[in-house]
């Protein structure tokens, strides 16, 4: 398929042209030179970002464009193909790790060479919706066998884009859940705890450690909030933002559960291959290197 007729249609199915997103604080001078100028508008940074072939003849997805996934694409060896991505650079949670990573000049080459695009769906895959594609709340949420019974949470930048998902789940004891989700992604979650009642449980994916967010939740009745990350890396906005929010986030007084960026978000990269199919070929890349790199 041509790549912009592509484009047009996941363009269209995903509202690009009326969200606002901002990445410019990635955007170092290679990026500039290599990106399409489009993704680069003022709080438009969603959608096509890098075009490397005037056709498509299969669509990847994963989380991020990582150096793992590129080279798991270069492997398969179909040239030409998009990557759809959540998030539009890689990503580094853990202790040490500075966060989004820009990326190197062997990456540009593999991508060139191999005729790969790469498109992102940062806020568009976050937006609540459950039916060929699967948000990341509600990816989630089936993950860990919660029963969603509303919506709440807008999107900072995107006020009608509401983002999280406030339900119900079989444990009451909170020790449970915790034994149960870690039991289901391999993975000892983080755990900030209040109280041993789990009572109502909210998910915003990914960066939900927002004491806004949380304050939300809480006024929702809300007794466990699960999220993505909520430990501090190595990067210059946790170093100057994490001992603030998490005194915040402390003082609103219910219990937190940290799943890692990449488990809270990679599902819906993957439950969402049937909409993706419905345009052309499509295949979920699992991101092993990531998964040894959780936060």
């Amino acid at each position: 398929m041509e790549l912009l007729k592509v484009v047009s249609t996941l363009d269209e199915e995903f509202d690009v042209e009326n969200v606002k997103d901002d990445w410019s604080w990635m955007f170092d001078e290679l990026f500039v030179k290599k990106s399409v100028g489009s993704f680069r508008k003022e709080k438009k940074n969603t959608g096509l970002l890098i075009a490397n072939s005037h056709e498509v003849n299969k669509i990847y997805t994963a989380f991020s464009p990582s150096r793992y996934v590129l080279e798991a694409i270069r492997m398969k060896g179909i040239a030409n193909s998009l990557l759809v991505v959540k998030h539009p650079f890689d990503w580094d949670g853990g202790k040490n790790g500075l966060g989004f990573i820009n990326f190197k000049e062997r990456d540009y080459q593999l991508m060139e060479s191999m005729g790969i695009s790469i498109y992102s769906l940062h806020t568009p895959l976050d937006k609540n919706r459950n039916d060929k594609v699967v948000s990341t709340a509600y990816a989630f949420a089936k993950v860990i066998k919660m029963r969603p019974e509303y919506e709440f949470a807008s999107d900072p930048s995107n006020p009608r884009i509401l983002i999280g998902l406030i339900g119900k789940v079989n444990e009451a004891k909170l020790s449970a859940l915790v034994k149960r989700i870690n039991s289901i992604l391999d993975y000892r979650v983080k755990l900030m705890k209040v109280t041993d009642n789990v009572g109502k449980v909210a998910i915003v994916t990914g960066g939900g450690f927002v004491p806004e967010i949380i304050q939300e939740a809480k006024d929702n009745g809300i007794t466990t909030f699960i999220t993505g990350v909520i430990t501090p890396n190595a990067s210059e906005y946790s170093r100057k933002n994490y001992k603030k929010t998490f005194t915040e986030v402390k003082r609103i007084g219910i219990n937190i559960i940290g799943c890692s960026h990449y488990l809270t978000e990679k599902w819906a990269m993957e439950f969402s291959i049937p909409y993706f199919s419905s345009v052309c070929k499509a295949e979920f890349i699992e991101d092993k290197e990531a998964l040894n790199l959780l936060e």
